[in-house]
């Protein structure tokens, strides 16, 4: 499901692959907390794949936009970021579906 209509593949492409991001982030930070060390290490590595596979999609990104492609649109980027990503603590705290409370504190 998306949030905005008509989102272009690389937007797609791009939110998907950095949620991906933050849901290993949000299992790695799991693992720290539960003292579980393999764990860890397990979500680490999937982390390092994750991390550079959307480096290879911000590349062929840029790349599109530097020939004069499209620019992805950040608004769509970010919204399918918080949706999709309100699923992991990581997501949820980067990126808010809703605003801060006064007091800076979230529940």
């Amino acid at each position: 499901m998306t949030t905005h209509a008509n989102p272009t593949g690389a937007e797609i492409r791009l939110a998907e692959q950095y949620v991906r991001v933050l849901d290993f982030i949000s299992r790695c930070a799991q693992a720290i907390e539960g003292g579980d060390w393999f764990y860890l290490a397990d979500k680490a590595g999937q982390l390092e794949d994750a991390a550079e596979r959307l480096h290879d999609i911000a590349r062929e990104t840029w790349r599109e936009i530097d020939i004069g492609g499209p620019r992805p649109r950040t608004d769509v980027v970010r919204a399918e970021v918080a949706y999709h990503g309100r699923h992991y603590r990581a997501g949820r705290l980067l990126h808010p579906t809703e605003p801060t409370p006064q007091g800076g504190e979230r529940p």
